[in-house]
C-alpha cells in the first residue's frame, strides 16, 4: 500500500513540475517594419500562435504585411491564426498580405476595415469565422480557394463593393448573412457540395445578374435567402433538377431557371 502511495505522489510531483511546458505562450514582438504584434499559442506543446496587433489603429496606414514566423527566447513559432478582432476597426488599412502559414482567420478579425480592397488568400485558409470581414466596404474582391471549408454567419455582409463570388467545391454550407448586402455582386457561383443556405445570406445583393448553382438538388434555403434579387435573373442548375429547383423553399423566388449540365 505505501508503495502504491509513494508511486502516486512521484507521479503527481511529475505532473507539476511540467506544467510550465503546457503553459501557452503569449509574448509581443515587433517586426522590421515597426509595428508591434501580441503573440498566442494556440496548442500546448506546439509552435502554433495567433496574431493581434498592439500598434495602435491610427499608426497603421497602407499595406501591412503580416509575418510567418517570429522568434522568442530561443524558439520559432508559426503564424497561423490572425486572432479575433484583430484588425477590427482599423480603417486605414488598405491591403492585407497573410501569410502562406495561416489557416484561420477569427470572428471579427477585419470587421469595419472600410478602406480595406485588398487581401490575399492563401492556400492553408480553411476557415473564416462570425463577421471577420463585415462592414469592409472597399473589398473589392476575395478570392475563395479551395481549402475554404467554413464560413462563419456574416462573414462578408455589407461588403458593398465585392464583385463576383464563386464558392470551393470543399464549401458545404453557405451560413446566416454570409453575403448580406453586398450589393456590387454580379454573379454568383455555388458549386455541387453546399447542401445548405442559412436566412439572409444573399439577401440584398441587388445587383446579381446570374446564378449558377450546381447541385443536382437545391441547397435548403430559407424563404428570404436571396431577398432583394431580381426573380427574373437566370438561375442555371442542373437539368434533371429544374423542377426541384422551381418549388423548393428559397429558390422559388426566381422565375427563370435553365436547365444545363
Amino acid at each position: 500500500m505505501k508503495t502504491k502511495i509513494i508511486v502516486a505522489l512521484s507521479m503527481l510531483a511529475f505532473l507539476f513540475s511540467n506544467c510550465a511546458s503546457l503553459e501557452l505562450p503569449k509574448f509581443a514582438a515587433s517586426t522590421e517594419d515597426g509595428i508591434t504584434y501580441e503573440y498566442e499559442g494556440i496548442v500546448p506543446l506546439t509552435n502554433f500562435v495567433r496574431i493581434r496587433p498592439i500598434t495602435p489603429s491610427d499608426q497603421l496606414t497602407g499595406e501591412v504585411t503580416i509575418p510567418s514566423t517570429v522568434s522568442y527566447e530561443g524558439t520559432t513559432y508559426v503564424v497561423s491564426q490572425i486572432a479575433a478582432q484583430a484588425f477590427a476597426n482599423y480603417d486605414g488599412i488598405t491591403k492585407i498580405v497573410l501569410p502562406p502559414t495561416v489557416s484561420t482567420i477569427e470572428a471579427e478579425a477585419f470587421r469595419g476595415c472600410t478602406m480595406l480592397s485588398q487581401i490575399n488568400t492563401p492556400q492553408p485558409l480553411s476557415t473564416i469565422g462570425d463577421y471577420a470581414f463585415e462592414g469592409c466596404s472597399s473589398l473589392a474582391a476575395f478570392s475563395f480557394v479551395a481549402s475554404i471549408s467554413t464560413l462563419g454567419q456574416c462573414c462578408f455582409a455589407n461588403c458593398s463593393s465585392l464583385g463576383d463570388i464563386s464558392l470551393p467545391t470543399s464549401l458545404n454550407t453557405i451560413p446566416y448573412r454570409a453575403f448580406y448586402g453586398c450589393s456590387n455582386v454580379s454573379t454568383i457561383f455555388i458549386d455541387a457540395t453546399v447542401n445548405s443556405i442559412g436566412a439572409e445570406a444573399f439577401a440584398g445583393c441587388r445587383s446579381v445578374i446570374q446564378i449558377t448553382c450546381k447541385a443536382g438538388m437545391p441547397p435548403t434555403a430559407s424563404a428570404n435567402t436571396f431577398d432583394l434579387i431580381d426573380a427574373e435573373i437566370p438561375v442555371t442548375v442542373p437539368m434533371g433538377g429544374l423542377n426541384y429547383y422551381a418549388t423548393a423553399i428559397g429558390w422559388n423566388h426566381f422565375v427563370n431557371f435553365q436547365g444545363v449540365y
